[in-house]
């Protein structure tokens, strides 16, 4: 594979080869991409680490999701293959079987999601996922799915509390 910077063609970057394999739920092909200790954050679960535990995820909502379409995708890394990506996704699914104990009722709709890299030596190290819409995340928590909440991660830069000025 070509340094991610050498060449602006969607199908050489790290995130369009994430994408690829998410979409076609070839899950090992990311072992080439993604740390094997990677983080993963997301409204379905927090402090999450592990390539086979991302795997392990996306196999089972592979069965859910039937088609994820990209919206949008942005790769920012230096030389060395360090700094920060993107990617935005349509997951279009319907709930026909079980998902991690949850009954299946048939629901179908969409949910447009941002994955958020942090990629060292040009491997993704840490995946967040942002909901950009609430209709899987309202589906979940619906069906007592249990959400992070009160999650405060490490800053860039702390904002100026206004309670204490």
């Amino acid at each position: 594979m070509k340094k991610e910077n050498e060449n602006n063609n969607i199908e050489n970057k790290i995130t369009y080869h994430f994408f690829d394999a998410f979409q076609k739920i070839e899950v090992n092909r990311w072992d080439a991409i993604v740390d094997k200790d990677v983080a993963i954050n997301s409204p379905a679960g927090y402090n999450l680490s592990g390539l086979q535990t991302l795997k392990d995820w996306i196999n089972a909502f592979g069965q859910v999701a039937y088609q994820i379409d990209l919206i949008d995708e942005h790769l920012a890394i230096d030389g060395e293959g360090n700094g920060r990506a993107f990617i935005t996704v349509n997951l279009n699914w319907k709930h026909e079987q079980e998902f991690f104990g949850l009954q299946p009722t048939g629901r179908e709709g969409t949910s447009v999601e941002t994955l958020l890299f942090t990629i060292v030596s040009n491997k993704i190290v840490r995946i967040d996922v942002a909901d950009n819409t609430s209709d899987l995340a309202i589906y979940l928590w619906d069906r007592g799915w249990p959400m992070p909440h009160n999650i405060r991660p490490k800053t860039i830069i702390t904002g100026v509390n206004r309670k204490l000025v």
